[in-house]
């Protein structure tokens, strides 16, 4: 593949271009669709590569090129994935010198003249090649009116013309030229792939480098051959040939995968000291402190990887022993490690000394290393707690307001009132039983507030006949006249309630029409004939004043147990949140029940 340049030096990503398919390396799924296209006769017309830079799209292109019109070293062959590279036409297009192969950048021609010119050598058959081929690069920057210009040409070009496009910015492509195409996407090249290709690459050049070095470049290259090549030039040129880890680190800014380890291992650990130190040599010997977060980012990642039950063979054999430690920390707080220093990335990239910034992120995460996760937090609370939720004490235990049958004269405000209250139905009845305090919730068995004995309706009449202001709202929510039913719970204070007689007082603001309504439409529903009159007196509580007196029972018999004053004691400033039924699993499933 070498190949020589008696004027000068020749940079490795150009002498280690592919010179076939078998060596372009990561995109198996290309070669193959490629190889089994010019062996089934299926060959398309035009091509579009895309992918990041450096994995290969105009080397592709180029090779695709020199495959079509490949005549073998006798001068017969067909077209074919491992052109011979002897051939007058293998030469010529390896040269870039072919003139049935025009490279076009499409970034100096963009506009509708340099397609018409392109249109135009369509017309005419090859000189000496099987294939007229045009592959542009960059396609996406070219204007819109040559992309229009070209759409009918690229539709229905002659059989020996093929076009083959290269692009970063697929999305910039017009659809129009996308459904005339296929479309390959190039994907970048596994850190263990490159650091493969690399070692090869070392070998050939006599390049001695150590294998963490080689993985450190690969993983700075972040998928691209290019990268990866130019990187290992730089260092051998700054090392005399000779790559170490060190060396490497010192180059690209980033820290030494030992110095990583060492802050994270200490940090995770709450040993801010020695994670401190570790970060101090690492800014010494170059490496930046976004790059730092950013490898201990990685570190985590893998740790957590591990945790879930994944392997660990893409790291070096020295990386293995410490990231498998960190593993068995467990998934949460390797999670909470990562929250943390994502955010902190974030803070180092914005902070006006970033060197500052890195080194409090070390403190809180090492500060954060010695505190429990929530689960062990809840843990502990529900075995100091004398009193849980799952072991529900006698009813003597329990606080008088949430034992007892609640009457109308339970309310101080309520005025003597011969029904008692309904008992709210399953849709309007207040939460009951889920108590969210801080990063923790506790289930406690909900009282059964059970209505008073009141008279029952009379057997003879097929029509309800409401004995308390609660079966009014739910008689009139039943008939659907859902502005009512809001309007009785609201404003609605019951003074006496008997068949054909409901005196009342109302609240501030309610409509004056209210009494009226309420006659009417319970004569209409009843068949009997209401009178609805408005006392003196203040009257009893309104159906939501009532509900809400229970919520608020509720919510201080909670925060009397034991257990929720050893969360709130334990939260400073958390606060009973809501109260939900235990019978219904809370749909959010991070919370524990």
């Amino acid at each position: 593949m070498s190949e020589t340049n008696p004027n000068g030096y020749r940079v490795l990503a150009r002498k280690y271009r592919p010179e076939r398919f078998s060596e372009l390396i990561g995109q198996e799924a290309l070669v193959r669709t490629l190889g089994n296209a010019l062996s089934l006769g299926r060959l398309a017309h035009a091509f579009v590569l895309t992918g990041v830079r450096g994995v290969g799209k105009t080397s592709t292109a180029r090779l695709l090129a020199r495959g079509l019109n490949c005549i073998g070293a006798d001068g017969n062959g067909e077209a074919t994935l491992e052109p011979c590279g002897v051939c007058e036409p293998c030469r010529a297009i390896a040269a870039a010198r072919h003139v049935d192969v025009l490279e076009i950048d499409a970034a100096s021609h963009t506009g509708v003249d340099d397609a018409r010119e392109i249109i135009e050598g369509v017309g005419y058959r090859p000189v000496s090649a099987r294939f007229k081929i045009y592959i542009i690069d960059e396609v996406h920057m070219m204007s819109k009116s040559a992309f229009n210009a070209l759409l009918k040409t690229l539709e229905e070009p002659p059989d020996n013309v093929k076009f083959i496009f290269a692009t970063t910015e697929i999305r910039k492509v017009p659809v129009t030229i996308l459904s005339r195409c296929q479309r390959f996407d190039l994907r970048r090249v596994p850190a263990e792939a490159l650091s493969g290709h690399l070692g090869s690459i070392c070998e050939r050049e006599s390049i001695a480098a150590e294998a963490e070095a080689i993985t450190a470049i690969a993983r700075a290259a972040e998928g691209s051959v290019r990268d990866a090549l130019s990187l290992l030039d730089q260092a051998a040129a700054m090392t005399a040939d000779s790559l170490t880890a060190d060396g490497i680190a010192e180059m690209l800014g980033r820290p030494g995968r030992r110095d990583s380890i060492a802050i994270l291992t200490s940090a995770m650990a709450g040993d801010s000291a020695a994670g401190l130190a570790a970060l101090a040599s690492a800014m010494a010997n170059g490496a930046e402190p976004e790059m730092i977060i950013a490898d201990l980012l990685d570190l985590v990642h893998r740790a957590s990887l591990k945790a879930a039950g994944g392997t660990l063979e893409e790291l070096l054999d020295a990386e293995k022993a410490p990231v498998a430690a960190l593993a068995e920390q467990g998934i949460a707080r390797l999670g909470r490690a990562w929250q943390m220093l994502l955010k902190g990335h974030a803070e180092v990239t914005a902070a006006p000394h970033p060197g500052a910034a890195a080194e409090m992120l070390v403190i809180r995460l090492a500060h954060l290393a010695s505190m429990p996760t929530p689960g062990e937090i809840v843990r502990k609370l529900a075995d100091s707690a004398p009193d849980g939720p799952q072991q529900a004490g006698p009813q003597a235990e329990r606080p008088a307001a949430m034992s007892e049958t609640a009457t109308p004269e339970a309310s101080p405000a309520a005025a003597p009132v011969s029904d008692a209250p309904e008992p709210p139905s399953p849709e309007s009845q207040p939460p009951q039983t889920m108590m969210a305090g801080g990063q923790a919730e506790v289930a406690v068995t909900p009282p059964q507030i059970m209505p008073e004995a009141g008279a029952e309706p009379d057997p003879q009449t097929s029509r309800p006949q409401p004995q308390s202001i609660h079966d009014i709202a739910a008689l009139a929510e039943s008939q659907n006249d859902l502005l009512l039913a809001s309007l009785i719970r609201s404003h609605v204070r019951p003074v006496r309630v008997q068949p054909g007689l409901l005196e009342i007082s109302l609240t501030d603001g309610a409509p004056e029409t209210l009494p009226g309504d309420i006659a009417r439409q319970l004569s209409r529903w009843t068949g009997t004939r209401w009178m609805v009159s408005l006392a003196d007196g203040a009257g009893g509580q309104t159906v939501a004043e009532e509900r809400q007196a229970a919520r608020q029972q509720l919510h201080d018999a909670l925060a009397g147990t034991p257990l929720v004053k050893s969360i709130l004691a334990t939260f400073p400033g958390a606060e009973i949140d809501s109260v939900k039924p235990a019978e219904q699993p809370d749909e959010d499933p991070s919370h524990d029940a």
